[in-house]
């Protein structure tokens, strides 16, 4: 199943909408992983490390593998923007 971006927060991905996701999901199948693009290419959409951290707790509370791809790292061209790496900050994050 996909999910959608929330356009008012900057294309960031709402919680619960991943919730949505994986519930409908499981009506017909086992997720076992989520696949998040950061930043999004073409638009060079960034997360925000709050948005990451959320998703990253999503996924340890839902026993998902989590995927990274970051390959466009360097495509963030909205102003204020930052990358933060999925790794990086579950490092910092420590144990659950």
């Amino acid at each position: 199943m996909g999910y959608y971006l929330d356009e008012s927060r900057n294309w960031g991905l709402d919680i619960a909408e991943l919730q949505r996701s994986i519930t409908e999901a499981r009506k017909t199948c086992n997720p076992r992983a989520i696949v998040v693009i950061n930043p999004g290419n073409p638009t060079g959409q960034v997360l925000s490390r709050e948005n990451i951290e959320a998703i990253i707790k999503f996924a340890y509370k839902e026993k998902l593998f989590l995927f990274a791809d970051e390959v466009y790292q360097h495509n963030v061209y909205a102003d204020g923007c930052k990358f933060y790496a999925f790794k990086k900050v579950l490092i910092e994050m420590g144990e659950p």
